[in-house]
């Protein structure tokens, strides 16, 4: 190089000045052709985002600092007791963030405590806050929130053994509207809500002699069943179904459908009008299943003793079907009918035909599995996240060990759109334009959650924090908020970082 550079030098102090300008302009050329090219060649390829995918912000910068911070432990009046001051989100409406208190960790908690809030996640005002612990009781120490399709509305439900109680609220206001689930007569039936979906609610109804003598448990013997209604969650009073279901049966109310067992199979509940049909097909049982658009979407055992995943329309009548082994799952996403073979077999099925679209094996180690998480598809983005995690995996693996490796996957084609090695046992929290969070409970006792935010270009790891001790750190309707063990929310400073576009010449170096 030495020897080139002199040459150059040496030939530019004898040539001529119309030579010297021609020098200069060809090395122009060299250098921006060089520069274009290498520009194209390393410029990062991140996943092609639709408008409605619901994306965080850019998060490529660690947070430094708080912006603000608010006691929600002491906003409604008095402070909540020890053991009680987690705060949680469970929803956004308009930008802003729905909170509820819940246990601090695993301290656990005597009181009753039933706090909801709405906070702008930009300032840490709250705009409403309400106190639910006369309406829920026990219950509201497990709290969560649904809410409607459409409009402000939700339904509050707290969990407890072995009831349940819930009530309508509006999230514009913070009114409570009405019970759902109000408090059970101690001479009649335990209600517990197993499963809410598209403004209707499945209430069981546990007679009061299979509560244990502690109140914690439910007793059941061989050949009982438990009464069920579905009722519209503005209408309780009013059953659209009621059934009986055999005890080791679990009614599942998906969408705008309800799949029940019975003596003669399973049957499919129009979830709006109580239509009832049976499952075709010599269905015997049903596995588990999943909407998909207006197709129920479900793995059945049949008569024969076979395995099938077959979709239904809402008159019951079979859409497709197709052959499963024995030891394949069934999940549905919103893209993709997927079928896994452990531990590293995927398949895309078409939702529309149950034609396959494509089919993959993922280059694993001998201890790890994959499986897709119907539950990290709600972070939104038009992709299949995929967790492969190792057996072996603990709360201690933070320093490398048997890490868990999140993978998107494109519906259309299979081939992998982002993928990162994150510490054991994390799952998917958000996804931006070129970041991917996720989340983890650490230490011994899960005492602490920790975000890592990863590069969705090369999968390289951008930041890493971890909540307060004996506390949270969650994103609050696009805001990463720090909760500590007393109760007070700090909402992080955070800033974005511009990156390249994507490069059309380009191809992804995780294709």
């Amino acid at each position: 190089m030495g020897n080139d550079t002199g040459w150059l030098r040496g030939r530019w102090h004898r040539a001529s000045s119309g030579r010297r300008v021609a020098t200069v302009f060809a090395a122009l050329l060299v250098a921006t052709a060089v520069v274009t090219t290498l520009g194209v060649g390393t410029q990062p390829v991140y996943p092609e985002w639709s408008e409605g995918d619901q994306l965080l912000g850019d998060l490529r910068i660690a947070p430094e600092g708080e912006l603000w911070s608010t006691d929600l432990a002491a906003i409604h009046g008095t402070p909540l007791p020890e053991g009680c001051r987690g705060m949680r989100p469970v929803g956004e409406i308009g930008g802003d963030a729905v909170i509820v208190s819940s246990a601090t960790a695993y301290d656990g908690c005597d009181g009753s405590v039933a706090l909801l809030a709405r906070v702008d996640p930009a300032t840490g005002e709250a705009r409403w806050v309400v106190d639910l612990a006369s309406r829920l009781g026990e219950s509201g120490l497990y709290m969560n929130m649904f809410r409607d399709d459409e409009g402000p509305l939700a339904t509050v439900v707290g969990q407890s053994a072995p009831s349940s109680r819930a009530v309508r609220v509006d999230l514009d206001s913070g009114a409570v509207l009405a019970d759902v689930i109000g408090a059970d007569d101690e001479a009649g039936p335990a209600q517990q809500m197993s499963g809410i979906a598209s403004g209707r609610m499945l209430v069981a109804l546990q007679p009061r002699d299979r509560v244990s003598d502690d109140g914690l448990d439910l007793e059941y013997s061989d050949g009982e069943t438990t009464p069920y209604r579905l009722v519209d969650v503005d209408d309780p009073d009013t059953a659209i179904w009621s059934g009986d279901v055999g005890t080791s049966d679990t009614p599942l109310l998906l969408g705008s459908y309800l799949v029940v067992e019975s003596t003669d199979g399973p049957v499919v509940i129009d979830a709006a009008s109580g239509d009832q049909h049976p499952v075709p097909g010599g269905a015997a049982t049903i596995e588990n299943a999943g909407v998909s658009g207006d197709l129920l979407v479900a793995t059945v055992t049949t008569r024969a003793g076979e395995r099938e995943a077959m979709a239904l329309d809402r008159s019951g009548a079979l859409v497709w079907s197709t052959p499963l082994e024995l030891t394949e799952t069934v999940t549905v996403t919103d893209d993709c009918i997927v079928l896994d073979q452990a531990p590293a077999t995927l398949e895309c099925l078409s939702a529309d035909d149950g034609a396959s679209r494509w089919k993959r094996v993922l280059d694993l180690d001998d201890d790890y599995a994959a499986r897709v998480d119907a539950y990290q598809q709600v972070v939104g983005g038009g992709t299949i996240v995929v967790n492969a995690g190792s057996a072996e995996a603990g709360a201690a693996d933070l320093e490398g060990q048997n890490p868990t490796t999140l993978l998107g996957l494109s519906p259309a084609t299979g081939e992998t759109t982002f993928s990162a090695e994150v510490p054991a046992l994390s799952y998917l929290a958000g996804l931006a334009r070129t970041v991917g969070f996720s989340n983890a409970y650490v230490g011994q006792d899960f005492s602490q959650t920790m975000v890592t935010a990863f590069d969705l270009s090369d999968g390289r790891r951008l930041w890493q924090q971890r909540s307060p001790s004996r506390g949270t750190l969650d994103f609050w309707a696009g805001a990463l908020v720090a909760v500590d063990a007393d109760g007070v929310a700090h909402g992080l400073r955070t800033q974005a970082d511009v990156v390249p576009p994507t490069a059309d010449a380009a191809t992804s170096p995780l294709g």
